[in-house]
């Protein structure tokens, strides 16, 4: 699995190019250590989080995230944060 993040505005799209996680798969595993486990994600960028939505290009899942009022997302900690939750060792290519 690889993925990408860029940032758009406040928010961040990030780009997973892998076919065994749907969105929903992807979306539960970063609501789950928003809600669950921040704590002992490596950044916590995950608690930052306002929205986060999914949709499917082809093989690809692409997730639009959305800060919470106040805060702003960080690419790197996000990246942290997906690697956890998705047990990635692979590299990625925050924008």
């Amino acid at each position: 699995m690889s993925f990408r993040i860029e940032g758009q505005g406040a928010q961040l799209q990030v780009r997973i190019d892998d076919d065994s996680h749907t969105g929903q798969q992807v979306l539960d595993a970063v609501h789950a250590c928003k809600s669950l486990s921040w704590w002992s994600c490596p950044s916590g960028e995950c608690s930052k989080i306002g929205a986060c939505e999914s949709q499917r290009e082809d093989h690809t899942v692409v997730l639009t995230m959305t800060p919470r009022a106040g805060e702003t997302l960080s690419p790197v900690g996000v990246a942290e944060c997906l690697r956890y939750v998705l047990g990635s060792a692979d590299k990625e290519a925050p924008h």
